[in-house]
């Protein structure tokens, strides 16, 4: 059995909404990269992809919105500094397995020059070489780790998992324990971003 789209809101039910319902209660039609990529968009709705399911992301606070646009800020700054490379936030999809499709999302991007082909069309079907994981409340520290070998097993040469409620930046790589430098310390970008430093602290906040 399909499920359909609702285009209407019949029941005052959110078209996403229907279709998660869907999915959970036939048998399950999966939904593909495209499918997503088409699906109109309702404000304070985002979906990743999963093996074909849709998986709701939930509303973030402020505190994650200050977080984000601060590590969106600073890798964006010292990347058009350097001219190297590209910086995503909000977001961006990526479509990291086909049938099933998988597409997902992290809070911010940095991907290495010319990954990306001219005239991409959709979801790059690659893994960022830098993902940033921002935490929330909701989120357990398993969960972050989770995500950040996620990213590693996709092919991502790091991941950062913030934590706004204790300050700190937990750094993955593939092959080598986390490392978590404290607010005081310096975040170095080391030979995947060379050049790149900032305190931790300035990652969260304005002002110490």
């Amino acid at each position: 059995m399909a499920c359909p789209w609702r285009q209407d809101g019949a029941d005052g039910a959110s078209p996403y909404l229907s279709l998660v319902w869907c999915q959970m209660t036939t048998k399950l039609k999966l939904i593909t990269a495209d499918e997503l990529l088409r699906m109109p968009r309702e404000e304070g709705v985002r979906y990743e992809l999963i093996r074909g399911v849709l998986v709701p992301k939930m509303p973030t606070g402020d505190r994650h919105r200050i977080t984000v646009s601060r590590f969106d800020t600073a890798l964006s700054n010292w990347s058009d500094e350097n001219d190297y490379g590209s910086v995503g936030a909000g977001e961006p999809g990526y479509l990291l397995d086909r049938d099933p499709d998988t597409v997902r999302a992290p809070d911010v991007v940095w991907i290495a020059p010319g990954r990306v082909p001219e005239g991409t069309q959709g979801y790059p079907e690659i893994a960022p070489d830098l993902a940033v994981e921002v935490k929330s409340p909701s989120n357990s520290n398993s969960e972050m780790a989770a995500k950040a070998a996620m990213w590693l097993s996709y092919g991502s040469k790091e991941v950062w998992v913030a934590n706004p409620e204790t300050t700190t930046v937990t750094r993955h790589r593939p092959s080598q324990l986390p490392v978590t430098p404290g607010e005081d310390d310096i975040l170095d970008g080391g030979d995947l971003l060379p050049g790149f430093t900032i305190p931790v602290w300035r990652l969260f906040r304005r002002r110490k």
